[in-house]
């Protein structure tokens, strides 16, 4: 199975344009000093630098990809990345939300995993909390569709110590990140999710690729 990067492309400055800004930023900052004082000056680059540092964190740090091997599966993101194995994957799906007997599909993919512990003991920190954050609002919906909004601050932040099928436990942001999966696995029937803003094909054409690659896995076939 050959290798596939599915990454967006990512915004770049000429290398001259960077030179210009940082010349037009000193020479402002120049003439700040000269007409008024080196602490307003001085604030001023340093204003102008958090700003753009903030811009370079917001538009390179949003989105980056995914990569599909013969072996596994990985987001890459800003602060890392996580990665799955294909023989850890049981199945990988679009969602749907369903409420009052009224059915549509969500932006969203769903993944169930066969062992929890083989993929949190992967993660970062960093990471953990960006899964959690960015989740949060499937998991409001997932409790919307069985009636069950009122347990939301239950799940929202719980961190009570989960305790793995070898039974080992895990405290902390890792067993934040496992009962989250628990309980998405009852609302959804799923462990983790991939918002469709993250990928650069429909969801439909995303989990095709993947399920190729998850089928080629378990046959040992190439495409």
């Amino acid at each position: 199975m050959p290798t596939k990067h599915l990454f967006y492309p990512q915004p770049r400055l000429p290398i001259w344009s960077q030179y210009l800004l940082w010349a037009c930023l000193l020479m402002v900052s120049f003439a700040i000093d000269s007409q008024l004082n080196s602490k307003v000056a001085g604030l001023f680059f340093l204003t102008c630098l958090i700003i753009g540092l903030a811009i370079k964190h917001y538009v390179y740090g949003q989105k980056l990809g995914f990569t599909l091997t013969e072996t596994h599966f990985q987001q890459h993101l800003y602060k890392g990345g996580w990665v799955l194995r294909w023989h850890n994957i049981k199945r990988i799906d679009t969602l749907d939300y369903s409420i009052q007997g009224w059915t549509t599909s969500i932006p969203w993919i769903g993944i169930e995993l066969k062992d929890y512990q083989a993929f949190i003991s992967t993660i970062s920190p960093k990471v953990i909390t960006q899964i959690l954050l960015h989740q949060r609002s499937l998991l409001f919906l997932g409790l919307k569709q069985h009636g069950r909004q009122h347990e939301l601050e239950d799940h929202i932040i719980n961190d009570k110590p989960f305790l793995y099928s070898d039974g080992s436990d895990v405290k902390g942001l890792k067993a934040m990140l496992a009962n989250r999966m628990k309980i998405q696995k009852q609302l959804w029937g799923y462990d983790l999710f991939i918002s469709e803003s993250d990928i650069i094909t429909s969801k439909e054409e995303f989990v095709g690729l993947a399920r190729r690659y998850l089928a080629a896995s378990h046959s040992g076939a190439n495409i």
